[in-house]
């Protein structure tokens, strides 16, 4: 009942045994012709049958693959008293070997047809179906094309970060009802014996297709599962209650084969974690380097060990990022050291922050450590348009500063004796490097130039100092009239009266000395006549002399005031006052 003929369909079948039997040679002499009236077989909807160009992929039923057994509707059971029969034929692609197999024709739906065809691992096989009455065939179903994959994948592994274990290093890091992910990889799936090239003609294996899982006991039917990527991986995510648990997993290929024995990760899941160690970090820097050398900055976590693949944070701020800029993270050994390399660009303080994020055993910590990095020197100074001043005058003040890298702001500074150094202006210098201001000064004054330092260029002073004068006022009092001789303004006494010289220093100088000189003009010239020892100032910085004139009539004098700064007060140089002229009447 054998035909020749190969056509393509869709049937269902099973698969069972694994005995080889040689076809009857009557059946393969069987030339019994076709008649297109017979109808063909029904083929049970849902059968899962594949096209030449796509084969269906399919697994043993059993251990042996002796042979396989379909599913087919035979019409029209009895026709005049003739019994139709449902024949099979089935083949291997590669054209080595070809069966068939029969059943009567019953009321049933469907019936089932055993075909001793052996079928091999890795091997591809079609099958079709037609009618039999005794004397000729219907036309045959379109062939179902299969292949046969017998080779279960390999077993997977289970991994999980939270839960080591039972009996491996390590503690749990999540407790009770907290989701944890576990993680499935398995190798494939095998190619059959005998093959080293996948895809090769009878060497091909499905792949794995998913994982089916099962908690505390092994996956059974309709097990849970989760597909399998490409890389033959895939996970689940689970919050489970205290105690020990044993996750088991097989992996499944797309023909249905598991892996022969599921993977057992078996763990404990605490009530709730213990609080972290308390954990200090202790950096060791050099206290200086050069710039655009490497330095290195080592550290060491307290409360090891440490998990694989731990690491800590680092920041580094310096003059270019102030608020710092993220450096790569520093993985940490076992015993909580680690290394960090760098090569400063900027000079100045470079500060490296390290952060540990913590850990279920483990508190979060910070450190810092200091470097500073070599800066080139600049020049930088400052003048002055005099090296003294009347009191009062103007000064112009000039800084100037050198060669830097990306600063070209100066500060100016002035600080009057006595008093506190304040800033008098901030700027970038000009084209020639200057920065210039003015400034009133009344007591000695110390002027200084700053520049704050860049990138590569390190900070840079310089100060002069410029003195000033005291300013002495003078006035005359007791006169009754004045007077001209030329242009020269002249006060004039009665012989009678005394004349008084009042003077006042500014800036105050009470406590200080001021002494008072006497010139009388006779024989064309001036001549002194005395000169005062010391007269105190007041507390309003005042002192006053006064000289009598019983014997002075019809002449001519002058009279002034010095003051004499001590050794305590050098903040104001000594100063003579203007002359004072008078003269004396009847």
């Amino acid at each position: 009942m054998n035909r020749i003929a190969h056509r393509r369909g869709w049937l269902p079948f099973l698969l069972a045994g694994a005995f080889v039997a040689a076809l009857p040679a009557a059946a393969v002499a069987d030339g019994a012709p076709i008649d297109p009236a017979l109808p063909t077989p029904t083929v049970l909807t849902g059968t899962d049958c594949g096209s030449e160009g796509s084969p269906a992929w399919q697994g043993p039923s059993a251990r042996t693959l002796e042979g396989m057994t379909v599913y087919i509707g035979i019409p029209r059971s009895t026709v005049n008293g003739v019994t139709n029969q449902g024949v099979v034929h089935a083949w291997d692609v590669d054209g080595s070997q070809m069966a068939d197999g029969s059943v009567d024709g019953t009321p049933a739906s469907y019936q089932s047809v055993y075909v001793p065809l052996p079928l091999a691992d890795g091997h591809t096989y079609a099958w079709d179906a037609s009618t039999y009455n005794g004397t000729a065939y219907s036309e045959a179903t379109a062939p179902c094309y299969f292949r046969m994959d017998a080779s279960p994948p390999v077993a997977p592994v289970v991994t999980n970060p939270d839960f080591p274990p039972v009996g491996a290093p390590g503690t749990p890091t999540k407790a009770a009802g907290q989701p944890s992910t576990f993680s499935f990889s398995s190798s494939g799936d095998p190619l059959p014996a005998g093959c080293t090239q996948a895809g090769a003609p009878d060497c091909q294996s499905s792949g794995l297709d998913h994982f089916e899982y099962a908690w505390d006991q092994e996956p059974g039917i309709e097990a849970a599962r989760v597909p399998a990527d490409a890389q033959g991986k895939g996970s689940v995510t689970a919050a489970l209650p205290w105690g020990t648990h044993t996750l088991y997993v097989v992996g499944v290929d797309a023909a249905g084969n598991a892996s022969q024995s599921p993977a057992a990760y078996t763990f404990t899941v605490p009530w709730q974690l213990p609080p972290p160690n308390p954990t200090t970090i202790d950096l060791t820097a050099p206290a200086t380097a050069a710039r655009a050398v490497q330095l290195t900055v080592s550290g060491q976590l307290s409360a090891a060990p440490y998990p694989s693949g731990e690491a800590v944070h680092v920041v580094k701020s310096d003059l270019a990022h102030p608020a710092g800029v993220a450096l790569p993270d520093a993985l940490l050994a076992a015993d909580g050291t680690f290394r960090i390399t760098d090569v400063p660009q900027t000079g100045g303080a470079n500060t490296y922050t390290v952060t540990y994020p913590g850990d279920s055993t483990h508190q979060t910590v910070t450190a810092s450590t200091t470097v500073q990095v070599s800066r080139s020197a600049t020049a930088v100074s400052m003048t002055t348009n005099a090296t003294s001043y009347s009191y009062g005058a103007t000064a112009k003040v000039t800084a100037h500063l050198g060669t830097t890298y990306n600063g070209r702001t100066l500060a100016i500074y002035a600080q009057p004796y006595g008093g506190k150094k304040t800033l008098l202006k901030t700027g970038t210098v000009d084209s020639h490097g200057n920065l210039a201001t003015s400034y009133k000064i009344t007591r000695k004054t110390t002027f200084t130039a700053a520049f704050a330092g860049d990138d590569r260029y390190a900070p840079a002073t310089d100060a002069r100092t410029a003195s000033s004068y005291a300013q002495v006022s003078e006035s005359l009092s007791g006169y009754y009239g004045s007077t001209h001789y030329g242009s020269i303004l002249y006060r004039v006494y009665h012989h009678t009266a005394k004349a008084a010289l009042n003077a006042t220093l500014a800036p105050n100088k009470a406590g200080q000395c001021v002494q008072f000189q006497t010139q009388r003009y006779y024989a064309g010239a001036w001549h002194t006549q005395t000169t005062s020892s010391c007269r105190m100032l007041n507390t309003k910085s005042t002192a006053n002399a006064t000289l009598s004139l019983t014997m002075t009539v019809n002449s001519k004098f002058r009279v002034r005031a010095e003051y004499v700064h001590s050794n305590k007060d050098t903040g104001n140089l000594s100063t003579w006052g203007t002359w004072q002229y008078f003269t004396v009447r009847q």
